[in-house]
């Protein structure tokens, strides 16, 4: 078995010991340590076998030649002794890290960028005619839970399921989950139940208008009392504004119902979309370039390794969009 001291680990970066568990790829020889391995499902360099691509005639040893000891490097003072420069660099590092702790590298790898659930990722198979694998890598969190719905729509030839986050959050999980389209027309929605809703009471609830207003400018919480509030609901056409309210929040309800009934439908054909866009440019010869700011990585990455990245990050979640929405739905319901 060849030596591979002088190599990384391709998937945590780490130089091979000469006591580590080490299993090489059969098609390319790729080394890996077996629980690497195990984790990333396969060689890490698979994208790379119909080039024929073979690790050991391709990658260069990260050292080479016989290793310099702390003892090769004294240096002669002016009183006559020698000093290990090497031992007084370690010595300060010591002091420097007991003061600053290591920061954690900001690098990051692809595996732990995209794998957040090992056994999803390492299930072999489609759904629908796309790959598993890469529909993990377009989820990132919480993979295994929508890749079992997407499965039972698939197989099951269904449509509903049922989302308690959709249903609780609505618009905002949709966004969050970046179905734009269905999370804007909902959004959309919602706005305007609730800005027909307040002109109903406007035209057809004028009586309970006034004498709501007129209990908030006269409101001290603690001069406020059952009297108050009766006098509001004593307006003669309170009942209407009642009703109004009731259909409002009625509307809204079969509205979140909805979003949480069809919420994992949609995001399946987001997430397909995602990936069909992908694999289209491909085909069509598109090429992935590594850079610093979409890849974040300073070891080389093959075709396949940077797709599962930028899967991950045209998918994956967003905390901008609901923010967003709720900050334009909070302006527009201030000034109404």
């Amino acid at each position: 078995m060849p030596n591979y001291e002088n190599y990384k680990c391709p998937v945590c970066h780490k130089q091979f010991d000469k006591n580590d568990d080490i299993v090489t790829c059969p098609e390319c020889g790729t080394p890996h340590h077996r629980e690497c391995y195990k984790i990333a499902g396969h060689c890490v360099n698979e994208g790379l076998h119909k080039s024929d691509y073979s690790f050991l005639e391709t990658e260069k040893p990260t050292k080479q030649g016989p290793q310099a000891s702390d003892e090769d490097y004294y240096i002669p003072q002016e009183n006559g002794e020698e000093v290990n420069i090497v031992s007084e660099a370690k010595k300060e590092a010591g002091k420097q890290d007991s003061d600053n702790p290591p920061e954690l590298p900001k690098d990051f790898s692809p595996f732990q960028s995209i794998q957040f659930n090992a056994g999803v990722f390492n299930e072999k198979g489609e759904i629908d005619g796309v790959s598993i694998a890469d529909i993990a890598a377009t989820v990132r969190s919480n993979a295994t839970r929508f890749v079992m719905k997407f499965k039972d729509f698939s197989n099951k030839k269904v449509k509903a399921s049922w989302n308690w986050s959709a249903f609780f959050f609505g618009s905002f999980y949709l966004l969050f989950r970046k179905m734009y389209k269905q999370g804007i027309a909902f959004f959309c929605l919602v706005l305007t139940t609730i800005i027909s809703g307040e002109a109903a009471i406007l035209k057809l609830a004028p009586k309970y208008i006034e004498a709501v207003q007129g209990f908030v400018n006269s409101y001290e919480p603690s001069k406020i009392s059952v009297e108050d509030v009766q006098k509001v609901m004593a307006a003669p056409d309170s009942a209407n504004a009642i009703k109004i309210t009731y259909i409002v929040l009625g509307v809204i309800l079969v509205l979140r119902i909805i979003q949480a009934i069809f919420a994992d439908y949609f995001y399946k054909g987001t997430v397909f979309n995602i990936i069909k866009r992908v694999e289209e440019q491909l085909d069509n010869g598109a090429n992935f370039t590594q850079t610093a700011m979409l890849f974040g990585q300073a070891e080389s990455l093959d075709q396949e390794q940077m797709k599962k990245i930028y899967l991950g990050n045209k998918g994956g979640v967003s905390f901008f969009a609901p923010f967003t929405a709720y900050f334009i739905i909070y302006i527009i319901l201030t000034f109404i």
